[in-house]
């Protein structure tokens, strides 16, 4: 397992146990994410990304708002559309993102932290205090249509190690977003899983 800088781990910490406080249900993603995962990340996290659901996000902000440095606001930018705060931990940023929407060349994801992702989000403990982070089928989809080819990459290298941990999720997410056929052809020669080519960009909804 890769390790945080020392600063940004302190800043994770002290998030972590100011969120874990409201009992709602949010999620460490990005590149930070990647590294306590084993992913092979090219240049060290820049800031901290935390994710919730929209019936969780204002909450989560209040509870952090000793640290904002700006509003929560509706953001449409480029591929995405989100709730967006941003907060300062000593020298470390932090990025909270709510109601996670990307769509990208016919593809549709929305980010469903707790019906979703949650259940199947591996915990860890940074000295004591727990938290919960991103699923690699939910990395790989996200930087496969920002057209991210060192994170996806990288993240399939690591779920073909053991793809019985992250398939199950991974058909759930391709079974309930609309992914066009060559985001799906992509994904089933990096997992190199021939069965992914049934999840064509048919209307599942």
């Amino acid at each position: 397992m890769h390790h945080l800088i020392t600063e940004m781990q302190y800043a994770l910490q002290m998030a972590a146990r100011c969120l874990n406080s409201t009992g709602r249900v949010w999620l460490v993603g990005g590149s930070c994410s990647l590294l306590l995962q084993g992913v092979e990340v090219f240049s060290p996290p820049r800031d901290i990304d935390l994710y919730a659901d929209m019936n969780s996000v204002k909450t989560l902000h209040t509870r952090m708002e000793q640290w904002s440095t700006d509003k929560q606001v509706l953001n449409k930018s480029g591929l995405y559309s989100s709730i967006l705060s941003h907060y300062q931990l000593n020298d470390t940023q932090i990025e909270l993102v709510g109601d996670f929407r990307v769509t990208a060349k016919g593809s549709q994801y929305t980010v469903e932290v707790e019906g979703r992702l949650h259940p199947y989000a591996p915990e860890i403990e940074l000295d004591g205090i727990p938290m919960k982070l991103m699923p690699l089928s939910h990395e790989l989809l996200f930087n496969l249509l920002r057209e991210r080819a060192d994170r996806y990459e990288a993240i399939a290298t690591v779920m073909r190690q053991k793809p019985e941990h992250h398939v199950p999720l991974l058909v759930q997410l391709l079974d309930n977003n609309r992914l066009e056929d060559n985001h799906i052809r992509h994904i089933a020669e990096l997992l190199e899983l021939p069965s992914i080519l049934q999840y064509n960009a048919y209307d599942r909804n």
